[in-house]
């Protein structure tokens, strides 16, 4: 804020003994030093107040992002496991269809066996070489 160099100090010091006097001046240095540390402390503590909400308010924008893209990312889960789940249901019908269509296969009455697969069917004899 001020810079205060040598020169300064020393102007204010010679200022002060003219104008106070050299028996007053400690206690009035004394009094200044304390408001000017008080002065400080104040800054220091609105400036740490302002930085507070200011971080704070970072903070609450970031959670407001981030709430929002678990929003999103429950969304994307959401319609995954619909699709999941439609999916399944198709190949659960179609594998259930599969079933009930072998299961009639075999429940089937056979064909009665014609005279070639009869044929085909029987034991072959051995031939009498002898």
């Amino acid at each position: 804020m001020f810079d205060v160099g040598f020169w300064e100090m020393l102007l204010i010091g010679v200022v002060g003994i003219l104008v106070i006097g050299p028996e007053k001046l400690p206690e009035v240095a004394r009094n200044v030093g304390k408001w000017v540390g008080k002065a400080r402390r104040y800054v220091a503590n609105v400036r740490r107040d302002f930085e507070s909400e200011i971080n704070s308010s970072d903070l609450r924008e970031l959670l407001g992002e981030q709430e929002a893209q678990i929003r999103e990312l429950r969304g994307l889960v959401d319609e995954t496991k619909r699709e999941v789940g439609s999916s399944v249901d198709a190949l659960t019908r179609d594998i259930e269809s599969d079933v009930k269509a072998v299961q009639s296969e075999l429940e089937a009455p056979a064909l009665p066996p014609t005279e070639e697969s009869a044929a085909a069917e029987a034991p072959r004899k051995p031939d009498d070489a002898t």
